[in-house]
């Protein structure tokens, strides 16, 4: 069955990024080891409370870098966790073809409010290819892979196609679990490893492929 509405993960689908050089980034400004910031930045209670919209970046921001001898400015620790993405490029033709289409389309990201907004002015270019449907972790208030951030997606996507069914979406993520927590709420779902394995996948979706990837 060919989709009627897809959704993409933002994080290493439609953008990339490098933990590392957030890392290293962050250690610089902090005067900290990478070690150090890798457990601020990434303590489970503190990092889920924060994507899923249960604390602040001011709270967040002081959580993290409470225990650092030299303690960043709020400025400097944006830029250092923010400053770490870049566009997927071969996937954006895709995302163009399915406009070109009217196929619906959404984000569908764990994610929070710094980087959220940080992407939105960074990649205009990403952003503006989904004019209606853009779902984040901290405003659904529920992370993937739960049951509870796929409803919400669902119920957006349904604002549009009113008598949609859950096997009507395609989700594409790059993370296993949230391919099986979604797959396991009724989407079609692919796994996105690396963009050939993707194309090939997606061409069995039924879906508008575009021109230069028609013989790949």
């Amino acid at each position: 069955m060919t989709p009627r509405f897809v959704y993409f993960d933002l994080g290493n689908v439609l953008l990339h990024f490098s933990v590392h050089r957030m890392l290293c980034q962050l250690a610089d400004v902090a005067g900290a080891t990478e070690t150090e910031v890798r457990e601020g930045l990434f303590d489970e209670q503190k990092y889920r409370a924060y994507e899923r919209g249960e604390i602040s970046t001011q709270e967040y921001y002081e959580a993290v870098c409470a225990p650092f001898e030299t303690k960043p400015s709020l400025e400097d620790f944006e830029r250092a966790i923010c400053d770490v993405f870049w566009a997927n490029d071969p996937i954006l033709p895709i995302v163009r073809k399915l406009a070109k289409f009217n196929v619906p389309r959404g984000i569908l990201s764990n994610t929070n409010p710094l980087h959220w907004e940080y992407l939105e002015n960074a990649f205009p270019r990403v952003w503006d290819a989904f004019p209606n449907h853009k779902i984040a972790s901290f405003t659904a208030k529920a992370i993937k892979p739960f049951p509870e951030i796929y409803q919400f997606a669902f119920e957006d996507a349904k604002r549009e196609l009113s008598d949609l069914k859950p096997n009507d979406v395609l989700f594409v993520d790059d993370l296993a679990p949230n391919v099986e927590g979604a797959a396991q709420f009724g989407f079609q779902t692919i796994h996105y490893v690396d963009f050939d394995s993707f194309l090939a996948a997606y061409k069995e979706t039924g879906l508008p492929v575009p021109t230069r990837y028609l013989d790949a």
